[in-house]
């Protein structure tokens, strides 16, 4: 029977997975080239070409989406006895890699991260925090937080909490331009716009039990909420903005809340993790600690 590396079978899952060499090779922490040796040694020992290789993209060949499929099966049952021979000392060790909006992880999730950490002192987080769709794999990250709705399919989202949202302006837009009184009206002002939860530059709104879409248009389009809070206090236009972004300049006046009877709808809050039938224990302590968390 021939025997495999163990470390050459991670690096061709890698490989695949991030569709690249040279982003695989940052995700095991080795060069380029060891990777390629890696898995050339690999077609090598089973006497079959694995991937199929051009300057532009890495393809599987038909026997390499066997293999790859059978490799990954091993890992994730690897995987699966690690986490059940942990969980059986009731301590979480290890790495835990998260990922969360630059907004939502400076305002909300550092109180949520310092309960869970007390928890489980033994468990190292890696906070990952920025405004731009993450590749779960070729990051290493093992959940992911995301407010709004999810279009990545390969991703499962789980729903966490309902964050509520108002539109808002700077008394100065207002006093210059106007204040909007039906969100019909919203089509005649310059709207702030959020990329990664606005893709289509609509903003849905609840008013009587009745839900609508309203189209809308602005000059400034951004992929970080407070960036966009600044913008508004700086009178450029009006905003859409869950609350814990904007929470504070209301309160202190810098935002002016508008159109409060017709209720933005609220952001959902979900955990996002690989589509994947096992799931580890440090995931899913973290997913049920964030829902304790928004249900108490």
């Amino acid at each position: 029977m021939q025997q495999y590396d163990l470390i050459a079978l991670r690096s061709f899952i890698s490989v695949v997975d991030t569709g690249s060499f040279n982003q695989a090779a940052q995700l095991l922490n080795a060069s380029t080239a060891a990777v390629s040796r890696r898995v050339s040694g690999l077609e090598s020992a089973l006497d079959v070409r694995l991937l199929n290789r051009t300057t532009r993209r890495i393809e599987l060949t038909e026997a390499g989406q066997q293999f790859y499929q059978d490799v990954v099966n091993i890992f994730q049952s690897l995987d699966e006895a690690q986490e059940r021979i942990q969980t059986r000392s009731q301590h979480l060790k290890g790495n835990l890699r998260i990922s969360a909006p630059l907004s939502f992880g400076i305002t909300s999730l550092t109180p949520i991260l310092t309960g869970f950490m007390k928890l489980h002192p033994e468990l190292n987080i890696h906070l990952q925090l920025e405004d731009q769709r993450t590749n779960f794999v070729a990051d290493g990250i093992d959940v992911g937080i995301r407010v709004g709705r999810l279009e990545d399919s390969t991703l499962v989202a789980l729903p966490i909490t309902k964050i509520s949202a108002i539109f808002c302006a700077a008394p100065s837009y207002l006093t210059q331009y106007g204040e909007p009184k039906t969100p019909e009206e919203l089509i005649n002002h310059n709207c702030l716009r959020y990329s990664l939860v606005s893709p289509k530059f609509s903003w849905s709104t609840q008013h009587d039990g009745i839900e609508r879409s309203i189209d809308i248009d602005g000059t400034l389009t951004c992929n970080n909420g407070n960036a966009l809070k600044e913008a508004a206090i700086e009178g450029l236009g009006i905003l859409q903005s869950p609350m814990f972004i904007v929470n504070d300049a209301v309160e202190s006046g810098q935002l002016v809340e508008i159109l409060a009877a017709y209720k933005p709808e609220p952001f959902g809050l979900y955990a996002i993790k690989l589509s994947r039938k096992f799931t580890s224990a440090k995931v899913n302590a973290f997913i049920d600690y964030l829902k304790t968390y928004y249900a108490e």
